[in-house]
């Protein structure tokens, strides 16, 4: 088991934003786990875990795509694009294969965070 810290800043983030969030190591990799993550409206169900894989040189690595567990579903039972199904931690995880340019010095989990949220609502907001 390894174990790596994360920068002052994404621990405040993330205990005043979600308390129940908790870190992961298993062999080579590093994550976090924000548990019971509320959706936007349109998916089912309501809540599902948010897991980030953390590089091992974040914050000036990129953290890339999101996870869910369980699998999440649009309400109205339309495709959701770029999904596969991985396992880590121990668990089998939804992948979100989403990708952006990271900004070092400017991208953080916090940013990460919002960005995950606004692809979540723009998959709803989709015809």
């Amino acid at each position: 088991m390894t174990n790596f810290s994360l920068p002052p800043e994404d621990i405040e983030y993330l205990n005043v934003n979600y308390p129940n969030w908790k870190p992961q190591f298993e062999d080579s990799k590093n994550g976090i786990i924000i548990c019971n993550y509320l959706l936007p409206k349109g998916y089912n169900p309501e809540k599902s875990d948010l897991m980030l894989l953390i590089p091992d040189n974040y914050p000036t690595a990129k953290i890339d795509m999101f996870y869910f567990s369980p699998d999440i579903n649009r309400i109205d039972q339309a495709n959701i694009e770029a999904l596969s199904p991985e396992t880590h931690f121990q668990r089998n995880w939804q992948r979100w294969s989403r990708h952006y340019d990271w900004r070092v010095g400017i991208d953080n989990i916090s940013t990460h965070i919002t960005y995950i949220c606004n692809q979540l609502k723009s998959e709803i907001d989709k015809e």
